[in-house]
């Protein structure tokens, strides 16, 4: 809004008037004895790309509303023109958008959606008219992540494209151990240190508490249809209508007496199956079923049936969350060298935030998997009766894998990146990306804000 200030020296009022980014054109009207103009440019929002998948390719960001400033080009991106901005794998992006900027910076790879970055969803916080207010960074750091090896994850970002939809921040603040007993502490702060049970030193006590974590997890969102078939006998049956063929599930029993799987038959589509099978019987059903697993997995309360309902994924995520800040605080509580913690606050959010993007990778990976052994059963027509229990424990064992697939290829990649973990890898370029920002921004206000990055964890 422009505004009049009148000078001591001068009596003609000088319009001020603010504008978001440089190269902006200003919209405003001169009259009523002004005939002074002071264009005022406000303090801007920096958001970093810092992309290093080592895949080489190229990606383009672009705004679905409002402008955004490339400071590398000198020169605005316009949206309504569908202007776009291209950097390669390894080069650090570093845009400014405005604080008042509407819908979201996309982020695209080869055509496909990988993220779409909602400044003004993630930072809620309302600023005032003062031109010399900050808004706090953004950094979104993507990396070498322990999916890489396994062909179901990386493709669903070409697919299905962004995994933003469910993004979150996560800030975490100064924590105490007073009020907690200290031997439960110490319990899960020597969890840690290897059994040495196998080559790659992942099975640690704390390991085995997480997969007694995820079977709770598992019973509380499917103990209503386990409950029923547990002493249940299953087979598959397939028939032929004009249609096309049709493959169905018959459990035994008398399918009276049962609430949840009420009838004596069901196709492998039925919705209640699909929480047996995995979503066994076509490849997009399955696809859903593993995405859908995904996000459940670090679901705490979700709507089922008109109501809410506390999911399994709020098991997973308090024991991980958990047993990742007891780890942490061993470390934290011991003062390095240098006279400072060993570890600090970023290394909590990097080893909290990975754990959680396991989990649901693990997730989505065990329901593929079941839903390619029930759809290889099926396409073979085996119809040998066997117990449902069998499922139950089958698809723990495999859950239980593919943990243990999973971490020996985080471990695999964080050699190949020339560190111990990926908590350590992450944590590093999190702290060199804020040193960047550091360094490129002359504004002392950035001193006052704690590092809180920001990563998409899936959509």
């Amino acid at each position: 809004m422009p505004t009049e200030v009148k000078h001591a020296d001068d009596e003609m009022a000088v319009q001020e008037h603010c504008i978001d980014l440089p190269g902006e054109t200003v919209q405003c009207w001169l009259g009523g004895g002004t005939d002074k103009l002071k264009v005022i440019l406000r303090k801007h929002r920096d958001v970093i790309f810092d992309i290093k998948l080592g895949n080489g390719k190229t990606y383009t960001l672009e705004t679905t509303e409002s402008d955004f400033y490339n400071p590398r080009d000198k020169k605005l991106v316009y949206a309504a023109r569908r202007d776009k901005v291209t950097f390669k794998d390894g080069e650090r992006m570093h845009v400014w958008v405005s604080r008042g900027f509407r819908g979201a910076l996309v982020l695209k790879c080869d055509g496909h959606v990988i993220s779409e970055v909602k400044p003004n969803e993630w930072d809620t916080h309302r600023h005032t008219e003062d031109p010399k207010e900050k808004p706090a960074p953004i950094i979104i750091a993507l990396a070498h992540s322990p999916a890489a090896p396994t062909a179901p994850e990386s493709h669903s970002q070409s697919r299905h494209g962004s995994m933003d939809d469910s993004a979150h921040s996560l800030h975490v603040h100064e924590v105490s151990p007073r009020g907690a007993p200290q031997y439960i502490l110490e319990f899960f702060e020597s969890g840690a240190e290897s059994l040495h049970v196998d080559s790659e030193d992942i099975v640690t006590r704390n390991w085995i508490i997480g997969q007694l974590a995820g079977v709770g997890g598992y019973a509380l969102d499917n103990h209503a249809w386990v409950k029923e078939l547990v002493g249940c006998r299953f087979h598959l049956q397939r028939v032929v209508h004009r249609a096309g063929p049709k493959v169905y599930m018959i459990f035994n029993g008398n399918n009276r007496i049962r609430e949840v799987v009420s009838a004596s038959r069901y196709g492998l589509s039925h919705p209640k199956i699909v929480k047996i099978t995995g979503g066994a019987g076509g490849a997009t059903q399955a696809w859903d079923a593993a995405k859908g697993a995904a996000k459940d997995s670090i679901k705490v309360f979700a709507k089922e049936e008109g109501k809410m309902v506390l999911k399994g994924g709020a098991i997973t995520i308090g024991f991980t969350i958990a047993i990742d800040v007891a780890e942490w605080y061993k470390d934290y509580s011991q003062i390095g060298a240098d006279g400072k913690p060993k570890k600090d606050f970023v290394d909590l959010f990097a080893k909290v935030g990975i754990d959680l993007m396991k989990a649901g990778l693990v997730a989505a990976l065990t329901t593929a998997t079941v839903a390619a052994l029930f759809s290889g059963l099926a396409l073979i027509g085996v119809s040998i009766a066997a117990p449902v229990v069998l499922v139950v424990l089958g698809t723990l064992a495999v859950a239980a894998a593919w943990t243990y697939a999973v971490e020996k290829g985080d471990k695999a990649i964080s050699r190949a990146l020339g560190e111990a973990d990926s908590t350590t890898w992450c944590s590093k370029t999190f702290r060199d990306t804020a040193r960047y920002l550091a360094e490129v921004s002359k504004d002392v206000r950035y001193q006052r804000y704690e590092l809180v990055p920001v990563l998409p964890i899936m959509r």
